[in-house]
């Protein structure tokens, strides 16, 4: 299933582009921490447990947690992706037996 989804972003994006997304990404995940005075997803968690919560609260900082483990979960898929990239394109074009699917 990983490696799916790599060559799926390899499929659908130019190095370029898989280089900006984890720039984007990169900024989405620090853009958290000082909006919520932390310096990880798990000093975050720590934090669920430790300050006193109302329900709404709560349930808002778990939407937090999702996103944030949704983002370090493409990050690595990302990251992934670009130290595969030449590999993948190369096996994948015409000159190989593979089918050529990234060219």
């Amino acid at each position: 299933m990983l490696l799916d989804e790599v060559t799926d972003l390899i499929a659908a994006n130019s190095r370029d582009e898989l280089e900006q997304q984890l720039t984007e990404l990169k900024e989405e995940r620090e853009d958290l921490m000082p909006e919520f005075d932390v310096r990880s997803l798990e000093e975050f968690r720590e934090r669920l447990a430790s300050e006193e919560l109302s329900a709404a609260e709560l349930r808002g900082r778990r939407n937090v947690v999702a996103t944030w483990e949704a983002i370090n979960t493409e990050l690595g898929l990302v990251k992934h992706a670009l130290h595969l990239y030449d590999a993948v394109v190369e096996l994948s074009s015409p000159g190989t037996d593979t089918s050529s699917r990234f060219a």
